[in-house]
């Protein structure tokens, strides 16, 4: 470490690289700070992932090695024997798993600098589980959060040093912020009609997600605008009882279950509302990808959606599972162009100035660099 900057070789430690929002976010941090020209490598142990080529053909290496259990001696070797091999100095885990067995594993292999990053704690279903995460915060030389809501929560459990966690929110590629034209091939791709409005929701069909409340808010605006039509973009075990429960809505002719998609962006630009009803939110992702590109949001007051939006500034909150107040709010978007206008440039201008990658990954490396100087006394060049 002591010739500086050259020197940091970053790994991030995660489950696999699916298809979710997390393992986007923790992708773009690893491409953006090989951008800034650190050795960054990616482990993966559980499996891989389809998101794992998006790291390979960006430069990042990908690594799997697969853990039997947390804290199964064999593989924690196997672990620290590929972090001394690539020889790694700063250690980034992202979420339960890999933040108890990449923590012991990275200061089996001495790792200087151990980061933990935390997404959201509602997950946490045992005792063993705090047990757990609370023995490894000795390791730990920080832990990252994507919200206060996040921090707040998780010292409220663990009760651990609150001076070592850190709120560094996600952050998502400036090249969204560009003016984009209408992707007009999805229209004719999809069947859509170009006269009527659309309603984006991205999100995982789970539980948590609460579909049900979103369809029972488009309900009373089909009351009101027979025009609309709710794209649902993504997969997810629910798939079956969400399309149920839009036959005996009666709705079902205006839902639209399109699945997983890769050109989110593309789908942003023909959507009028993007509404996420969520339950549980760490810090959400796609909020910052529909604000980018311009289109209003209405989400649920949960989590770290309030530190994302102003709410009737830069979009809309409301109660979680209140389907009358999502409508209302949805109404007054789509009724109202000017204020929609304005909503529209207002949350543009607040994802330019707090919620790009790059800000992400210089308050991330600035973090790494503070724990060298304080542990030791290592001066790193900017």
């Amino acid at each position: 470490m002591a010739n500086g900057i050259d020197d940091l070789r970053i790994a991030h430690i995660i489950s696999a690289l699916g298809k979710g929002g997390m393992e986007f976010a923790v992708s773009r941090l690893a491409l953006e700070q090989k951008k800034m020209g650190y050795d960054v490598s990616m482990i993966c142990i559980r499996e891989l992932g389809s998101t794992a080529e998006m790291l390979i053909s960006g430069g990042v290496p990908v690594h799997l090695c697969p853990l039997k259990s947390r804290v199964n001696p064999f593989s924690l070797f196997r672990l620290r024997s590929l972090l001394c091999e690539l020889k790694i100095n700063v250690a980034q885990t992202h979420n339960y798993r890999p933040n108890v067995s990449g923590v012991i594993a990275a200061k089996m292999a001495r790792i200087p600098v151990i980061v933990s990053s935390l997404r959201t704690v509602n997950r946490w279903d045992t005792y063993r589980q705090f047990l757990m995460d609370r023995f490894v915060c000795l390791f730990r030389d920080a832990i990252v959060c994507v919200s206060k809501e996040v921090r707040d929560r998780y010292i409220e459990k663990i009760k651990w040093r609150p001076e070592k966690l850190r709120v560094i929110h996600n952050g998502i590629d400036p090249e969204l912020l560009k003016q984009r034209e209408k992707a007009d091939y999805l229209y004719s791709k999809h069947g859509l009609k170009r006269e009527d409005r659309h309603i984006a929701s991205i999100a995982r069909l789970v539980r948590i997600k609460d579909h049900s409340t979103l369809l029972k808010a488009l309900k009373v605006i089909i009351s009101e605008r027979k025009d609309v039509k709710l794209l649902l973009l993504g997969e997810g075990p629910l798939k079956e009882d969400i399309e149920k429960e839009a036959r005996n809505l009666g709705i079902e002719e205006n839902v639209l279950f399109l699945g997983h998609q890769q050109n989110i962006p593309d789908w942003l630009t023909i959507a009028d509302i993007s509404i996420l009803s969520t339950h549980v939110e760490g810090f959400s992702s796609t909020i910052l990808e529909s604000m980018a590109v311009g289109v209003p949001v209405i989400a649920t007051n949960v989590g770290g959606n309030p530190e994302a939006i102003e709410d009737g500034v830069t979009g809309f909150l409301t109660p979680p599972s209140d389907a009358g107040a999502i409508a209302e709010k949805a109404l007054l978007i789509l009724d109202n162009p000017q204020i929609a206008r304005e909503i529209r440039e207002k949350a543009r201008q607040k994802v330019a100035e707090s919620f790009t990658i790059d800000v992400t990954a210089k308050k991330t490396i600035e973090l790494y660099r503070n724990i060298l100087q304080k542990k030791f006394g290592i001066g790193i060049s900017q």
